[in-house]
């Protein structure tokens, strides 16, 4: 019955993407994170829903008027000259003799990445207003929310005996990754429940944030404590009330220290201490790997899907195998420093973009809202930093709708612009209330 629910549910949304492909954009993000399709246990499970949807919302594109039509600015040609780079790199490994072993599974990569980059740009195109925001980031926060909500209950539970996980056969599924994507969304919930007028969202905005926190917790992860920690650090310092908070984070410190399990402490005490256990010392493996194997191939790398154990026998003979681990070192070993400068320009510049648009924002009533979305990403963008330097996740299709939100806020900031000085214009013409070269004009 459950796997009729949900097939009924996407087969009839499909339609309304073909009409509305900005609907379709809202569902591609509830199917990418929330993957309702893996609530089934019959042919709902492995249903190809993501190719549904995506595919009638890409269909109906041609028909669509309401859209963004000056999409090229930093983060948009950042993001297509890596994409470029990927195909580049990824052909490299399919020519080279050494590097062709893994081919066939760096073009299977290649080709989930460019749909995932296909999207992106669409989410670009289609949101086209501070409404249409909203609603893509109540989607994604509902659908992370469930599971931090689903993951505090289940560690309440088990008095935390047990770590959390994401759902299963998803990008999440891991507990670190499932860590990560939860410190990510924490200031989304925080921010958004700030300035939404709707007072049941904001309900559950809050109960999704401190959901979040103990969920985190309770993955076990040693990089996600890090990356919370920086994200709380942060939330505190941007907060109205910083000394409430900081006393509230020392509070939370305390009551974790005193009430977490026993199995929490061991595992987060050898860490704090310094101690390198086996998961650790593959990562330095995979990290040593990495940097061997781009001085190899020090423009394109080895491709996509290259930590295999076969090419660890050949340029790290010494070291026992272990994946990536870390999103810098993954992107380093499949694309080389040249994509490893692409990938690090990319973050570098949407935290500057960032500040930027803050600081115009705050001068500006008319587009005063960009400012909580623009904090709230830029926390996001620094728990994917902190968080991912443990994990094998640089190509997070929710560290992507980050970057697009980015670029979205720039086209939006400026079409707003326009408005307030086309509007400007005609008060001006009109002589009804401002005089030219008052004050309030040139301010």
């Amino acid at each position: 019955m459950r796997d009729v629910i949900i097939l009924a549910v996407i087969l009839g949304a499909a339609p309304l993407c073909f009409f509305r492909p900005y609907f379709g954009v809202l569902m591609w993000t509830w199917i990418a994170y929330f993957n309702p399709h893996r609530f089934g246990w019959g042919i709902a499970y492995n249903f190809p829903v993501a190719m549904l949807i995506g595919g009638a919302t890409i269909a109906g594109l041609p028909f669509t008027k309401d859209t963004n039509r000056r999409l090229f600015n930093t983060q948009t040609v950042l993001l297509l000259l890596m994409w470029i780079w990927f195909v580049v790199t990824t052909w490299h490994a399919s020519t080279d003799p050494v590097l062709s072993i893994h081919a066939a599974d760096s073009w299977t990569e290649l080709n989930r990445v460019t749909k995932i980059l296909l999207m992106t740009f669409i989410t670009i195109y289609l949101v086209t207003s501070k409404e249409k925001l909203r609603y893509l980031y109540l989607v994604t926060t509902f659908s992370f929310g469930f599971f931090a909500l689903k993951g505090a209950m289940f560690g309440t539970r088990t008095s935390g005996e047990f770590r959390v996980y994401g759902p299963p056969d998803s990008f999440i599924a891991d507990n670190n990754a499932f860590g990560l994507a939860i410190n990510m969304t924490l200031p989304m919930f925080y921010f958004l429940a700030r300035s939404e007028q709707n007072k049941w969202v904001r309900r559950i905005l809050y109960a999704c944030f401190f959901a979040g926190i103990p969920a985190v917790l309770l993955t076990y992860s040693r990089g996600a404590l890090l990356g919370l920690a920086v994200v709380l650090s942060f939330l505190a310092w941007k907060s109205k009330h910083r000394v409430l908070a900081g006393f509230a984070s020392l509070v939370l410190a305390w009551a974790v220290l005193t009430f977490a399990p026993g199995k929490w402490m061991d595992r987060m005490s050898n860490f704090a201490h310094g101690h390198l256990d086996n998961s650790a010392e593959l990562r330095l493996n995979a990290w040593r790997y990495a940097f061997e194997l781009a001085k190899h191939y020090p423009l394109t790398g080895g491709g996509m899907k290259t930590f295999i154990p076969e090419l660890y026998e050949r340029f790290t003979p010494q070291l026992e195998f272990a994946g990536p681990h870390s999103i810098y070192f993954q992107t380093l070993g499949e694309h080389g420093f040249v994509g490893l400068a692409l990938f690090l320009l990319l973050l570098g510049s949407s935290l500057l973009g960032l500040y930027f648009l803050r600081k115009r924002a705050q001068r500006v009533a008319a587009v005063s809202w960009i400012v909580p979305y623009s904090e709230m990403l830029e926390v996001s963008l620094l728990a994917f930093m902190i968080s991912g330097a443990f994990l094998e996740l640089a190509n997070f299709d929710f560290f992507y709708q980050v970057i697009a939100t980015v670029a979205i806020l720039k086209i939006l900031m400026v079409k707003e612009m326009v408005l307030v000085r086309q509007n400007v214009s005609v008060e001006l013409s009109e002589g009804e209330l401002v005089e030219a070269g008052s004050p309030e004009l040139v301010r």
